[in-house]
């Protein structure tokens, strides 16, 4: 594969993930208190979700992974305008659990009413949508359990579970289309 074709295809997936990037980088790098900016990092990756998430339906249909985390950002916007203590539980204590517990939250309304299926790919298999779905709902039930119990390692409970899950997707899709 070509440079070229390597760095569109890293643009094409961070582009689905433009608020939690933006989020992480308020959080680290923003102006402010540690505590300060990431409230401000919800309330702003929140905001900007909610255009995302539009943006994801009309243009990247089925990229049902990137809506989870827009829910999740949306989550947090909507807690550090009412709790700051909800919103520590969410953004501290639990580490990426929440992140990805919204995940499956969007996977399970996908595998039942899209036709994509939470792999994001159209087939006239639509069992095989369905079984595959299945199996990446219970990939990220795993991801979710493994970030709860690695809670308090960034990389191993918060990066790692969501990155799997981007390149399980790859693959069952990946076998959606061969199916075709």
């Amino acid at each position: 594969m070509s440079v070229s074709k390597l760095t569109r295809a890293y643009l094409s997936n961070a582009s689905a993930f433009i608020p939690a990037i933006v989020f992480l980088m308020w959080g680290r790098f923003g102006p402010g208190n540690a505590g300060v900016r990431w409230d401000t990092a919800y309330v702003v990756s929140g905001i900007l979700s909610i255009g995302h998430m539009f943006w994801l339906f009309k243009s990247r249909p089925g990229h049902w992974i990137a809506l989870g985390v827009d829910l999740y950002l949306l989550i947090g916007a909507l807690l550090a305008a009412v709790s700051a203590a909800a919103l520590q539980v969410l953004g501290q204590e639990l580490g990426a659990a929440p992140a990805l517990a919204c995940v499956l939250v969007i996977g399970v309304g996908a595998t039942w009413f899209s036709p994509l299926g939470f792999v994001g790919e159209a087939s006239n298999d639509q069992a095989l949508v369905r079984r595959l779905s299945v199996m990446l709902l219970i990939a990220v039930a795993v991801a979710v359990a493994v970030s709860l119990v690695l809670r308090h390692n960034t990389l191993l409970g918060g990066v790692l579970p969501i990155i799997a899950l981007v390149l399980v997707r790859s693959q069952l899709q990946k076998r959606v289309a061969v199916a075709q």
